[in-house]
């Protein structure tokens, strides 16, 4: 990294992303006004691939599923590397975005989660072509849709789908630490679990079995797992649904279950104890009552999400290098370790990748009252560089090059 400062050019590519601070705020601030959920980011992609032709990146193309692609080429002979960053947000179509400042703060559902980090490849793209610095190996911005919840990775999970385009590393840009550092893969699997009967009216048809009770002697069940702290296996059932009246035995209920580890072996085995305790839930509810095989309870699970996990060493080669490029730049790195992110997808292929923050300072994600603050902003995208360069191999600087091939 020490020699990599050294360079002209790479000096002036510092300075011109401190310089392009202000206009990377600007575009920020944009964005977020920009409704994005999951599955509806059809305008914020309309303008991250205006901008991205803009900052002279070739091969600027909207794929399939949304997401924006741009590529810096290479000189060629090296890695074929990913820097990423999400469009969509939690927030619904609906949601009001109206921009608000107060000091040095502005505030905006979905300022910070991943709405800078977008911005900072722009900015990225910018410096490198005003430059015209150019690793050994391409780098492919990717602007990437489907990150949050139910969006499931859809992005990342189509960009990794064909071997034969294969990336050979990536940096995802997306937590509010600037000098953090994300190297495992929290996975999940979600599931919308439906319990249907006949239902009928709470007094003359007291007798057969509830789907509301067979539901709640499932929570009950999945309340009372047991699961290891390391690797730290999670599991919640996040949202209930069901009924018309208090005096009517519902038809139909359904929950939705969410169940997480940075183990794959661990999420698995829970998987198949929550599916057990389901099924066993039901048959203890139709059990329960004498109403016959014509009022028994069913139940249905629908897959919602699935997100593969996977872990790396702190020690390997793509985290070293980011810990390298945080202490360039003077900033401490933060090993936050286990997350669920867009880099889940190639870790859980054997790629090396990481997840790390962007500039400035925020708070609040998830809620409407997100905030950000762009104190010294630029150290993010300077950072950033530095890494991209050191992960491609500049010139005779190759200590922290990535092997070409790694797609498995």
């Amino acid at each position: 990294m020490d020699e990599l400062l050294k360079c002209k050019e790479i000096q002036e590519a510092l300075k011109l992303l401190q310089k392009d601070d202000e206009r990377t705020l600007q575009e920020h601030l944009e964005m977020c006004q920009i409704p994005a959920p999951s599955y509806e980011e059809e305008e914020k992609a309309e303008y991250v691939r205006a901008k991205m032709v803009e900052a002279g990146l070739s091969e600027v193309h909207i794929d399939e599923v949304g997401n924006v692609l741009g590529t810096w080429k290479g000189t060629g002979n090296g890695p074929r590397i990913m820097a990423a960053a999400h469009t969509d947000t939690v927030f619904p179509r609906e949601t009001d975005l109206t921009l608000k400042k107060e000091g040095n703060r502005y505030s905006c559902p979905g300022i910070g989660d991943d709405t800078r980090a977008v911005a900072e490849l722009l900015s990225l793209a910018r410096a490198l072509n005003a430059t015209g610095i150019r690793g050994d190996g391409d780098i492919v911005f990717c602007a990437n849709v489907c990150e949050e919840g139910l969006g499931d990775l859809r992005g990342t999970k189509h960009a990794f789908k064909d071997v034969e385009n294969h990336y050979d590393g990536f940096v995802s840009i997306d937590d509010k630490n600037t000098s953090g550092i994300i190297y495992q893969a929290v996975g999940s699997e979600r599931y919308l679990v439906t319990f249907r009967g006949t239902g009928g009216h709470s007094f003359t048809d007291f007798g057969i079995p509830n789907p509301i009770h067979a539901m709640g002697r499932a929570i009950g069940k999945i309340s009372d797992f047991q699961t290891p702290g390391d690797p730290r296996t999670t599991f919640s059932v996040g949202i209930v649904n069901g009924g018309t009246s208090v005096n009517v035995i519902a038809a139909e209920c359904s929950m939705l279950v969410d169940m997480r580890s940075v183990d794959a072996g661990e999420l698995e085995a829970l998987s198949a104890k929550f599916h057990q305790a389901v099924e066993a839930a039901v048959r203890e509810e139709n059990a329960r009552w004498t109403a016959g095989e014509d009022y028994h309870i069913t139940v249905t699970f629908e897959e919602k999400g699935k997100r593969p996990a996977g872990t790396q060493e702190k020690s390997c080669q793509i985290v070293q290098a980011a810990n390298a490029a945080n202490q360039a730049m003077g900033m401490k790195t933060l090993y936050i370790g286990a997350a669920s992110t867009d880099a889940n997808i190639p870790i859980s292929l054997g790629i090396p990748a990481i997840t790390v923050g962007w500039g400035g300072k925020g708070g609040g994600e998830h809620t409407i009252h997100e905030w950000y603050e762009p104190a010294e902003a630029w150290r993010g995208p300077q950072r950033d560089l530095l890494l991209l360069l050191a992960l491609s191999g500049y010139k005779e600087m190759k200590k922290y090059q990535l092997p070409s091939g790694n797609c498995k």
